[in-house]
């Protein structure tokens, strides 16, 4: 595609995505431009400080909104991007190679702290970030090599105030653009989905470990190149200023304005800027200091969205989607899994023992056995989910893809998006920085992904509808939907789990037809399921399971008339 062709295409793409709140934002941005031209020096510079926070606070949104990781460090990443370019102005260096050092910094230390948390839960993510905060703060006070110590560390010349305001403005501007341009792109769907139900996304394959990290560093370089031009700005490198509060009140920002949303972060600034003048009234009415009035404040603010269930003041768009006519890659070519004596244990008890069993293309293995007898172990050491003490496991070129037992959807997503989450791994133009500048490569794939995510979703019958969210949809469906977002994945081998667990006969009728075309096309299926009608109606091949063993394998006549599968499904069911 030429480079004019290209042009003209992300024209049409930004005019078809126009909304009324993308002329509010532009207008804002418009009539924010002109500011410094109607109040002095000191006021510009205030006002630009608060830019460079509302960027910082555009690149939390990421980690916060997006990856739904509780993060208390973006002030600590402020700070080191401050450290490093105040040294580097301190001794002559540009404004511009200072900013870009304080970015990788910040970047850098936001991808230690994200390989290094990312696995924890909410909580200890959260705990983990805050004392971050609290150690670089410290570090800053007590090391007079970082900043200068309670002196600091002058910044002399750089941008006036009224330079600083503009590229603040044009920085924010930027960090809301990526932003919106990575939330929907393959990168945030898989976080988003991580954020929703982490194991489901795991089952599709999405790597949530490295994609969470990279969010964090994402959320770091912008913070850091915040730090690196509002140090210039104010023209001290001063430790006072990155106290752990700083996190804090990024960390409020986000929440007020809204994590989902673009344009959240520099409202909930805008918001916060109002408090703060609030706060000092109040202070000088009650003799209170001011630093301590704005802490008493945000703290309240943070209170009141905890416990009121504040989903910020800008809430996310509709999300439309584009299709298009390029050809995506193929799907795998049938392939078998085979299961030689695979063990596994959790402690004393042996949820797997001696196990060996195939599954093939275009043939139906069902795994049956009472609760308890080891078959999701069993599914999650074929899937790769769980690593078997002792046997081994040969997986044939093509891919394995897992349904899980419950209900999984991701609740905030569409059936499209599900599908895209699942069919990322199979994508060659959906990294970070083709995602983050919507290269016209990367959105043509995009747009041909959604044509067959369309397509895949007639093919289960849930194309009506498709853009609303799954949470809206009944059990059946969500379920259907997960069989529908497996496929997606382009696997050869499906490994399902309990597909018609609390269905009617008629959904459970649907959810056999379905299975049955899967095998007509090719793919190999491994089903897991209580209901004994279902199996008999449906497999080519069962295999019983009783306390971690297999008892019995063969064709459903065959497994029927086994005694010792009787003996196990005595006053049960029958096959």
């Amino acid at each position: 595609m030429s480079t004019l062709a290209a042009l003209a295409e992300a024209g049409r793409e930004t005019r078809a995505s126009w909304r009324r709140r993308t002329t509010l934002g532009t207008a804002a941005f418009a009539v924010a431009a002109i500011v410094p031209f109607a109040i002095g020096d000191a006021r510009t510079a205030d006002l630009a400080d608060g830019l460079y926070l509302a960027c910082a606070a555009v690149g939390l949104a990421l980690a916060v909104g997006v990856a739904g990781l509780p993060c208390l460090a973006q002030g600590a990443f402020v700070a080191v991007g401050a450290v490093a370019a105040a040294h580097l102005l301190a001794h002559g260096m540009p404004t511009a190679v200072a900013a870009l050092a304080g970015a990788l910094a910040g970047g850098l230390a936001g991808g230690l702290v994200g390989a290094a948390f990312a696995r924890l839960p909410r909580a200890g993510f959260a705990a983990a970030t805050w004392i971050v905060s609290w150690l670089v703060a410290f570090g800053l006070q007590s090391v007079p090599s970082m900043l200068g110590g309670s002196k600091g560390i002058v910044v002399a010349g750089g941008p006036s105030p009224a330079q600083h305001y503009e590229v603040a403005l044009g920085l924010t501007a930027l960090a809301v653009l990526g932003y919106a341009a990575l939330a929907r792109s393959p990168f945030g769907l898989a976080l988003a989905a991580a954020r929703e139900r982490e194991p489901a996304a795991r089952a599709l394959g999405v790597p949530t470990t490295r994609l969470r990290a990279a969010a964090v560093a994402a959320a770091g370089a912008v913070a850091g190149l915040s730090g690196a031009l509002a140090v210039q700005l104010a023209g001290v490198g001063d430790p006072a200023r990155y106290g752990p509060f700083l996190s804090f009140k990024l960390f409020v920002v986000v929440l007020v304005g809204g994590g989902l949303a673009a344009l959240g972060p520099p409202a909930g600034v805008v918001v916060l800027g109002v408090l703060s003048l609030a706060a000092d009234a109040l202070g000088s009415l009650e003799h209170v200091a001011a630093a301590q009035a704005h802490e008493l404040l945000a703290a309240i603010m943070l209170l009141g969205i905890v416990s009121l269930g504040w989903d910020g003041i800008v809430r996310p768009a509709g999300r439309d989607r584009r299709a298009g006519d390029q050809a995506v890659p193929a799907r795998a070519a049938p392939a078998s899994l085979s299961a030689f004596s695979i063990g596994k244990r959790f402690g004393s008890l042996a949820a797997a023992e001696d196990v060996s069993l195939i599954v093939e293309p275009g043939r139906i293995t069902a795994l049956v056995g009472p609760n308890g007898s080891g078959k999701t172990t069993v599914l999650r050491l074929l899937a790769g989910a769980l690593a078997p003490d002792s046997g081994r496991i040969d997986r044939a070129e093509g891919g394995v893809a897992r349904t899980l037992q419950s209900t999984a959807v991701f609740s905030t997503l569409t059936r499209v998006e599900h599908l895209l989450v699942a069919s990322s791994p199979r994508r060659r133009r959906a990294g970070f920085l083709r995602s983050l500048l919507a290269t016209p490569q990367a959105r043509a794939e995009e747009a041909a992904f959604v044509t067959e995510a369309r397509r895949v979703l007639a093919r289960f019958g849930l194309a009506a509808h498709a853009d609303i969210r799954a949470g809206e949809l009944p059990v059946s469906e969500q379920r259907l939907l997960m069989l529908a977002a497996a496929y997606a994945t382009g696997a050869s081998i499906l490994l399902v789990d309990e597909p018609t667990a609390g269905a009617s006969a008629t959904e459970s009728t649907r959810v056999i037809e379905q299975l049955r075309s899967l095998r007509e096309e090719g793919l190999g299926l491994l089903v897991v399921e209580h209901n004994l009608g279902v199996v008999r109606r449906l497999a080519d091949r069962i295999v019983v399971l009783d306390a971690g063993r297999v008892i019995a394998q063969g064709t459903p006549d065959e497994v029927a008339a086994d005694e010792r599968v009787r003996a196990v499904y005595l006053g049960r069911q029958s096959l």
